[in-house]
């Protein structure tokens, strides 16, 4: 199914620039995020893991709602990544499951982040989030490889058998035939679904091909920065929106 987000079509057609928050403190969080709601930023993702209160569940609330009236029609993306996936937190299972709840309980996020490993059930914790309305991205990371073309293959079609709404895969490249693979890998997954957004990308310099035009291969955001970057890779979002803007024009 088509997925809309504050009447944004998420589609590979025309990808979405989204640029992360990674600062630690509330005011440097919420005045990051008000400068990016001025700007011409269409997603925000707030890397929750950064925010130095992060375990203290009122505090997490407080600063939900905040980031909630400040958002607008700009799309929040919300994520907690954990230390095993690149994060800042090292979480057990329980601890993790129960902030993704409270961040779907807060209604906050047009757009929660799952990491597909760091769950014993995906699908049902999905179900779960499901039931307060969230939009759910899948996610799994590999800061050391790019595995096999069917492995990739593989973790993608496990998102979406967990039902997730969006799936999301990043990989660490060695050569420029990693950067091939993984794009070969988000072509055979939007050949076979074609209905389910997909978010992939080939990190470090060496992958800056997957971010400039993944679109073409079936990837429909990719993540750029406005000072911090969150990823190896991360490019300039004004500079990423414009080479789309160039890729678009000439490639449809």
């Amino acid at each position: 199914m088509p997925v809309i987000i504050k009447g944004h079509l998420i589609d590979h057609h025309r990808p979405t620039v989204c640029v992360p928050v990674t600062k630690t403190t509330e005011l440097e969080i919420l005045m990051e995020i008000r400068r990016l709601c001025s700007l011409d930023v269409e997603m925000i993702e707030w890397r929750a893991d950064f925010y130095e209160h992060l375990l203290d569940e009122e505090q997490l609330k407080r600063i939900l709602l905040e980031i909630k009236s400040i958002v607008g029609k700009h799309i929040l993306l919300v994520t907690v990544r954990t230390k095993s996936q690149g994060g800042q937190v090292e979480l057990a299972e329980n601890e993790y499951a129960g902030l993704l709840r409270t961040i779907a309980i807060s209604h906050s996020a047009d757009l929660l982040d799952v990491e597909l490993m760091s769950l014993k059930d995906p699908r049902r914790s999905i179900e779960r989030l499901h039931e307060h309305g969230c939009v759910i991205i899948a996610s799994h990371h590999d800061f050391n490889k790019t595995p096999e073309k069917t492995v990739m293959f593989s973790v993608l079609q496990d998102m979406v058998e967990a039902d997730a709404d969006l799936v999301k895969l990043a990989v660490m490249p060695k050569s420029m035939e990693d950067v091939l693979l993984l794009l070969q890998s988000t072509l055979d997954f939007h050949r076979q679904y074609p209905n389910v957004p997909a978010v992939t990308m080939s990190m470090e310099q060496l992958g800056l091909l997957s971010r400039l035009t993944g679109q073409i291969f079936g990837s429909c955001i990719t993540f750029g920065s406005m000072g911090q970057i969150s990823a190896p890779g991360q490019i300039d979002a004004k500079e990423l929106k414009e080479a789309l803007r160039f890729i678009d024009k000439y490639y449809h």
